[in-house]
């Protein structure tokens, strides 16, 4: 069964209600067995593995060691700052192809990740905290480098990750979020539950995962980091967005001036758009 948080239609867990009180029961009664089958169903992004960039190509490629994996990086122009950009679930760098190439041609330098289990990285299972560990590996790199980071773009589940960094890390940057699912964990017991499956296996899961990062996943929500958006912060949002309805992100900001819509452009499409690009590019030069 493949299932996807954030894109499409997801196939059913037998007849939704049977399949609800029969993944409850097995979480109650079962709780290691339930989880182990829990993080196969859960923690697999099914996203595309094998892509190539066919406007520019990087120029270098990085390969980060992660307690999950190896995190492939995919480097593009030359400069001694850096943008990094960062995916959601089930994606991979690829999808950013149109931007990278927009800003190689202003000069910048970009890293582009692949998340553990995704694109070029190693692994078939991800996780918020496996995002988040990558870019706080990525962003220790280029400061023993020194290569400083001025900005981080992040789209959907790379958004949430990125506002979990720690503030130190996000200072003095331009931090530009797209399609970001502030509603991150509700959205995912929905998803779930829309499929047949109970919630309090996915709560099995997020405790086992959490847990092992000597974290609490109530400690990720959006909500524990809306001080940051006193920091420069950008959102960009699609006001038809299914996966991640604005009006969570409204409700979110309270009022943050920094924010960029538009609409048709649905959670995905919107990372292709010309005029969004244009914007961007326009936040990150100002």
């Amino acid at each position: 069964m493949k299932f996807n948080y954030f894109h499409g239609k997801q196939q059913k867990f037998g007849i939704t209600q049977l399949g609800l009180a029969i993944t409850a029961a097995f979480a109650k009664l079962a709780p290691k067995l339930s989880t182990l089958v829990g993080k196969q169903l859960l923690l697999n992004p099914h996203g595309r593995r094998r892509y190539q960039f066919k406007q520019i190509e990087p120029r270098h490629e990085l390969n980060l060691v992660t307690s999950m994996g190896t995190a492939h990086v995919n480097l593009f122009g030359s400069s001694r700052e850096v943008i990094v950009l960062t995916h959601g679930w089930g994606d991979n760098s690829y999808s950013f192809e149109r931007l990278i190439q927009s800003l190689t041609e202003q000069g910048y330098m970009v890293a582009a990740v692949d998340h553990i289990g995704h694109g070029k990285s190693t692994g078939n299972k991800a996780h918020l905290l496996s995002f988040i560990e990558t870019m706080e590996i990525l962003l220790e790199h280029f400061e023993l480098e020194r290569i400083k980071v001025s900005a981080i773009v992040a789209h959907s589940m790379g958004a949430i990750a990125t506002l979990n960094l720690p503030e130190a890390s996000l200072d003095n940057k331009k931090i530009v979020l797209i399609s970001s699912p502030v509603q991150f964990f509700d959205l995912m017991f929905e998803k779930v539950e829309q499929v047949g499956i109970s919630r309090r296996l996915l709560i099995r899961v997020l405790e086992q995962v959490s847990g092992a990062y000597g974290r609490t996943w109530h400690q990720l929500k959006s909500e524990n980091q809306r001080n940051k958006l006193g920091m420069d912060v950008t959102f960009v949002h699609d006001l038809n967005d299914r996966f991640a309805p604005f009006e969570h992100l409204k409700q979110f900001i309270q009022g943050h001036d920094k924010v960029i819509t538009t609409e048709g452009l649905g959670h995905s499409k919107i990372l292709g758009d010309t005029k969004v690009i244009d914007s961007i590019t326009r936040v990150l030069a100002s």
